[in-house]
C-alpha cells in the first residue's frame, strides 16, 4: 500500500505598512505568488507588519482587496478583507465558490488599499515598495469547462416531417463526433412529435466500419430532450436514425 502526504492549510502572506515615525525600512524579501483555486470556497490570509516587523493593529479598518486581470487593465473581484485579529493585524480574503466562477483562470495581479485618516494609502506586498503582488486563478480542483459542440446534419440531408408527407423509415445520420480517445462522451438529442429509432454508432475511422454503441429502439411521438452516455473508447461516433415522422431539431456533444 501506498501513502500520499496531503496539506491543507490557509494560505498567509505578511504585507507591510508604513506605521509610525521609525526611519527604519522593512519589506518582503520575497513575495510568493497567491492562488485562487476555482470550484471550491478559498481564504487567503495577510499578517500586516510596520517597518519595525511588529504586528500593525487593523481593528475597526476596512482593508480593499482588488484581484486584476493579467495585463492589469481591469479589475475581476474587489472584496474587503474580514478581519481575523485586529491586534496582530491578521485578517483574511474570503471568496466563495460562486464568487470566481465566471473568472476566467489567468495569471493575475492583486494589491490592497487601507485608509488612515483621512487618506488611502497602498500596503506594500512585494520588494521595493512594490504595491502589486501575483496572483494565480487556477481550475484545480476542478477541470476546464468544456462547451457543448453541435452536431448536425450532413448537407442535402434533412429529417422526414409528417406534415410534409415525406417518405417514412428513411435513415439518417449526423455529422461524425471525434471524442479525441476520451472515455465519456454525452449527447443531448431534442425531438419534437419524433417517431422511429435511434443507433448511437461507433468506429475506429472517420468514413466507415460502424457499428452500434447504445440503441434506443420504437420512439413513439415523443417531444422532449433525451440524453445519452457514451462509456467507452471509440474514437469516432455519431448517431443513426430511422425516422417514420417528426423530426429531431437540436443535438449536442461534449
Amino acid at each position: 500500500m501506498y501513502t500520499t502526504s496531503v496539506f491543507v492549510y490557509t494560505q498567509r502572506q505578511i504585507v507591510v505598512l508604513l506605521s509610525g515615525n521609525s526611519p527604519r525600512k522593512y519589506m518582503p524579501v520575497y513575495a510568493k505568488p497567491l492562488t485562487l483555486n476555482k470550484g471550491v470556497d478559498n481564504k487567503i490570509q495577510f499578517q500586516f507588519l510596520n517597518q519595525e516587523q511588529k504586528p500593525v493593529d487593523i481593528t475597526g479598518k476596512s482593508i480593499t482587496c482588488r484581484v486584476l486581470n493579467t495585463a492589469g487593465t481591469a479589475v475581476v473581484i474587489a472584496k474587503a478583507l474580514d478581519v481575523d485579529l485586529g491586534l496582530t493585524g491578521i485578517a483574511s480574503l474570503n471568496l466563495n465558490a460562486a464568487e470566481i466562477e465566471d473568472i476566467i483562470p489567468q495569471k493575475g495581479l492583486y494589491s490592497l488599499e487601507i485608509p488612515v485618516g483621512e487618506f488611502d494609502y497602498p500596503v506594500f506586498v512585494d520588494q521595493n515598495a512594490g504595491a502589486r503582488g501575483d496572483m494565480y486563478i487556477v481550475n484545480s480542483v476542478l477541470p476546464s469547462f468544456v462547451p457543448s459542440s453541435n452536431i448536425s446534419i450532413p448537407t442535402g440531408q434533412a429529417f422526414p416531417n409528417l406534415a410534409n408527407n415525406e417518405t417514412s423509415n428513411l435513415t439518417y445520420v449526423t455529422s461524425v463526433i471525434n471524442t479525441d480517445d476520451s472515455p465519456i462522451l454525452t449527447i443531448q438529442t431534442h425531438y419534437d412529435e419524433f417517431y422511429g429509432n435511434v443507433t448511437i454508432q461507433g468506429s475506429s475511422i472517420v468514413d466507415g466500419d460502424w457499428y452500434p454503441i447504445e440503441v434506443d429502439p420504437d420512439l413513439a411521438n415523443i417531444t422532449e430532450t433525451k440524453g445519452y452516455t457514451i462509456i467507452g473508447f471509440h474514437p469516432f461516433v455519431r448517431m443513426s436514425f430511422t425516422s417514420n415522422a417528426g423530426a429531431v431539431t437540436n443535438i449536442l456533444a461534449r
